[in-house]
Parts: C-alpha cells; structure tokens; sequence
C-alpha cells in the first residue's frame, strides 16, 4: 500500500473492488461542477482487452484537477487511452496499475468527459458488467506526487450485458410518499444501533428539492436533520405490497451521503414478513461492495459514497421475481465505528410498470365517456 495516501479504496459508481486490505478514505473534499469537460482526448490511444502497456505523464498537459467520482485533487498530466467494447458483447474489466513511480490513480470514464467517471482506483480493481460503447481510461497523478511513470494491464470477461432502466414512465398502484406521511413503518434492528425515523427535513446538508422538482417536507431518514451514528445497523420495512404484472417495477427517490464502502445502505424483498430477506439490485446497479466492518450488510452492494452533485436520485427495480407475492421492501443501513455523513433518505417510493392496468385502462374509458 502506498504510504502517501494511506489508501485502497476502489469506490465507483458501478464498481467491485479487489483490494485486500481495509482503508479509510481520503479527506473528502467538495469537486468541481459538472460541465467543466477540460479532458483532451485527441489524442487517446487505443487500449484493449489483454493488453499489457507502459506509460508515463511526464511532460503532458494537466487538464483535469477533479473527476467526479473523487473529491481530491489529481494534478498531474493526464494519459488518456480509448477503450471500445463492441456491439454484441459486456464484459466486466480489470484494470491494473503495477511498477509505478510517483502516486498514479485510474478513471475509467463513459465518455471524453472528466464528470462521466463510471469507475477508478489507485491500484486494481473489477468493473461491473459494462455495456458496448467506447469509453476512456485515464491515468492521472495525485496531488502530493503528481508525475508518474506506470504498467498499466486491462483484462476482461464476458459477462450479462445489464438490464436496462425498469421504470421510463410509471402507472402507478402503489405510492409511499414520505412527504405526506411514515406508512406505519416498522424498524428491524440489525447487528448495530437503531437509526430509522421520519419527520420534517430541516438539514442544510441535504438537499430541499427531489425527484422531479418536488420540495422536501418530510422524509424517511437515517437520523432526520443530523449524522448517523457510529455502528448503525437498522431496517426501515415499508409494506406490504401486493406485487401484480401492473406493479412490477419499483421507483425510489433518495439522497445519501455517506463515508464510502465503510458505511451505506441496499434494498431487500421479504416474502415472509420480515423473517427472511433477498437482496434486489437497482437497474444503474450499487456504487460499491461495503467493507467488513460495516454493520448489517458487510461485503454487500450497497448504495455507499458521497453524491457529488445536490441533487436526488431515482432509482428503479424490477420485481417480475414477486409478481403474485405480497412483500416486504426492507431498507438497511449499516457503518462501522468512526467518521459518520447525512446518511440516506428517501423521498418517495412507488410501485407500477410502463404499461397501464385493465383497472387504469376502463376508468379512463369511463371518464373519456363523460365528455362524448
């Protein structure tokens, strides 16, 4: 491990790390606003699976400070490589710094964009399934030592190509909007400290507008208007939900902030009430794998990390597993024993598909009738 950073933390926005060894973070600090697109990728050189290359910034024009899945500075030049993946195929990459001077980082990132960053680490890590499309890999130096010289390997697997977003419009059955009132929701603790509330938001640290331009009043939150506390571990359990071919899809509106991989949450499906849960996978899929010393969900996806923007997420899942089944949505959170964020809240949560029910369909019949 490098003694500079102190560091072996492979946090993405779709990302599996490799590492090993158990590290806290670097000091997190505020990144620069999306749009800037300084990166130059001109001249990117073409990178691709099972190649084995050696680079070096030396010389080369810096750019890009920040990219947006880190909050440190990356001063040195950058080493820009085009890598493609073809139509037909996803894979999961593993990417591969070895023999390196100086402190290098890698940003694997969606397009010629330094706000597009999907993954990165400090050494090595594994992507998620990744889509066909052509994406840039970025070698750039940390602040305290920015000129390095590196090998740097990719290598990839075939794999599962994603299952695209579940929910691009809504009917929906069912709709637990927090704003209006808590649902009656039950908490289960979970190898740690309770958490769970709901109330009016008042926190600066989170933002007041969410999904869809719609102001914060009230909220399911991990302790409203403060941090979460040292060794949480609790579920939230709203339900239960009558899952049918018209409420397939679930939509989650959340905001979360929280120290990455040491602390985060996931979503899980209760068939029985709460006694046993499967763990479901957003359609963008989780940030991260927590570490060990998380409470409650230690080396599981989970939504983990800082937001770098101020605004809220959605996210959807697909639930055709429950059709037919009444269940329980759990959401658990967990973190380990020092440094704690915000934490997560969820705005809404609401059930449907992108198709209309024969209930939906004969009642805007029956109204459409009125008017002939």
């Amino acid at each position: 491990m490098r003694l500079l950073k102190g560091l072996m933390v492979l946090s993405l926005l779709v990302f599996a790390a490799t590492a090993t060894a158990e590290s806290k973070e670097k000091p997190w600090e505020a990144p620069v606003p999306s749009g800037i697109r300084a990166l130059d990728c001109t001249n990117a050189i073409p990178i691709n699976c099972g190649d084995v290359v050696q680079g070096s910034n030396v010389g080369l024009p810096n750019n890009v400070d920040y990219y947006s899945c880190v909050g440190w500075q990356e001063t040195g030049g950058e080493v820009v490589y085009e890598f493609v993946i073809p139509q037909g195929v996803c894979y999961t990459v593993t990417i591969v710094l070895s023999n390196y001077t100086g402190d290098p980082d890698w940003f694997l990132l969606s397009a010629c964009d330094e706000n597009e960053c999907v993954a990165y680490g400090d050494v090595s890590g594994t992507t998620v399934c990744l889509n066909p499309g052509t994406y840039y890999l970025v070698v750039d130096g940390y602040s305290y030592n920015p000129t390095v010289t590196y090998t740097l390997s990719v290598s990839c697997t075939e794999c599962e190509c994603p299952v695209p977003p579940c929910c691009p419009s809504l009917y929906h059955t069912d709709i637990f909007d927090f704003n209006i009132q808590d649902y009656g929701f039950q908490t289960q603790i979970c190898n740690g400290t309770q958490v769970w509330q709901w109330g009016a938001l008042s926190y600066s640290s989170v933002p007041p507008i969410a999904c869809d331009n719609v102001y914060v009043t009230n909220v399911l939150g991990t302790v409203v208007n403060g941090n979460y506390v040292a060794y949480s571990g609790d579920i939230a359990m709203i339900g239960p939900v009558d899952i049918t071919p018209g409420s397939w899809c679930m939509e989650l509106c959340h905001f979360y902030d929280t120290e990455a991989r040491f602390d985060g949450g996931n979503v899980k499906v209760s068939t029985d009430g709460g006694a046993t849960w499967t763990l479901i996978t957003p359609a963008r899929l989780y940030d991260n794998t927590t570490y060990s010393a998380c409470r409650c969900i230690p080396l599981e996806p989970a939504f983990t990390g800082h937001q770098f923007n101020t605004t809220w997420l959605r996210d959807c899942f697909t639930l055709t597993d429950f059709i037919g089944q009444q269940v329980w949505i759990g959401f658990f959170f967990g973190s380990d024993g020092s440094v704690q964020y915000p934490g997560w809240y969820i705005k809404w949560v609401k059930f449907g598909s992108n198709e209309p029910t024969s209930t939906e369909e004969s009642t805007w019949g029956n109204i459409k009738s009125m008017f002939r």
